[in-house]
């Protein structure tokens, strides 16, 4: 079985499916043996899910709960590039 840092480094391929077949269900033994693999694949898809959403309507606007001091220093970044 795989150690946790094993995982570690197989886990994007294996969540974007782009591994062997063995190697793909070594991963996926392991995660259904370790439950704090289990859990940090959980919080990972689910920030990178947040993430896209955050991209799905770029010009859209701000939530309110976004801190205006955030606002200003995000706009005030992008100008410097």
């Amino acid at each position: 079985m795989l150690t946790c840092k094993e995982f570690d480094d197989f886990m994007v391929d294996y969540l974007d499916e782009d591994l062997p077949v063995w190697q793909k269900f070594m991963c996926w033994l392991h995660v259904k043996m370790c439950r704090e693999c289990a859990h940090f694949v959980q919080k990972y898809q689910r920030s990178i899910a947040l993430g896209k959403a955050a991209y799905d309507t770029p010009d859209g606007p701000v939530p309110d709960s976004v801190p205006e001091e955030l606002i200003k220093a995000a706009l005030a970044h992008r100008e410097k590039d």
